[in-house]
């Protein structure tokens, strides 16, 4: 299985970008890049997916949802 991983040279070491890299007994391949690569639009836009994560009950989710809708009669044109 091959991964990627962006990370910086610095001082004789690389610091990777995401630090939970699973890295034990690998081998890697080392490029050096003149400038910062250009990161996936489409990767920032999957990073917005996930779990829902809230630490409310679930009737006080539910209230702010019904609490939040508006009905026809309050929209004013």
């Amino acid at each position: 299985m091959q991964n990627a991983t962006y990370g910086m040279y610095k001082n004789g070491q690389i610091i990777f970008d995401e630090p939970d890299v699973n890295i034990d007994n690998s081998r890697v391949l080392v490029v050096f890049l003149d400038e910062e690569p250009q990161k996936s639009e489409i990767a920032d836009f999957f990073k917005l997916y996930g779990p829902w994560e809230d630490i409310r009950d679930v009737e006080t989710i539910i209230s702010d949802i019904r609490n939040s809708r508006i009905s026809k009669a309050d929209i004013i044109l």
